[in-house]
């Protein structure tokens, strides 16, 4: 099943990080990193440990970074994409549980373990989690997760927009338009790494919000 499998990790000046991620994650598919005008040396560590690397002249955004990965994936065949962060929040070896989840279904998404994430993260995740499945129609545990995988003949059919944080809801939205098939499974969540706080999940929810009234 490997050789259908495209996983698919955006990055912004993680050359720390990068190269033990695409490392561990090509034990399980073909590794494409998108790296998105970093400062660094991201594109040369992950090309060098085995990733095929797409490099964006200018600074896109993370769902800009994703849409590229996509097309990639796509160009590649990707019977089944993965999406991982860079930075080491997600730990690669838990993809086999995604693989082993997609066979019956056409979306699933990591479910992470948030109780040593701090208070305000807690709150906010559970109030935009539920407020985003009533929007889009759908019922995943942890929308806001960048753990993912998507069957490739699903994401052909997904009218992705959102250039930055908003892809994550970007993506629920799709999947409940298209009334996909969907299960979570847990995940490891080896670190806390700063990202989406209270205001962009605020902004999150405006863009769901507009995507729903067609205003978008």
């Amino acid at each position: 099943m490997n050789a259908e499998v495209a996983i698919v990790i955006p990055a912004y000046n993680e050359e720390e990080s990068v190269a033990s991620v695409v490392r561990n994650a090509r034990k399980y598919g073909s590794v494409i990193v998108v790296d998105d005008c970093s400062k660094d040396m991201t594109a040369e560590r992950a090309r060098k440990a085995g990733a095929v690397v797409v490099r964006h002249e200018t600074n896109g955004g993370l769902g800009t970074s994703l849409r590229t990965g996509f097309a990639k994936a796509l160009e590649m065949r990707g019977g089944v994409v993965i999406t991982l962060d860079a930075d080491g929040q997600h730990d690669p070896d838990d993809i086999p549980k995604f693989l082993e989840e997609i066979r019956s279904c056409d979306f699933v998404i990591g479910r992470r373990d948030l109780s040593r994430y701090p208070f305000v993260k807690r709150f906010g995740n559970f109030f935009l989690n539920a407020a985003t499945n009533l929007v889009a129609g759908t019922s995943l545990k942890d929308t806001e997760s960048g753990f993912r995988a998507i069957r490739g003949s699903a994401l052909e059919k997904m009218r992705l927009k959102a250039s930055r944080y908003e892809i994550a809801v970007d993506i629920v939205y799709e999947v409940g338009r298209l009334k996909l098939k969907t299960a979570s499974v847990p995940v490891r969540s080896p670190v806390y790494v700063k990202g989406v706080g209270v205001w962009d999940g605020v902004r999150n929810f405006l863009y769901l919000l507009k995507r729903k009234l067609g205003i978008i």
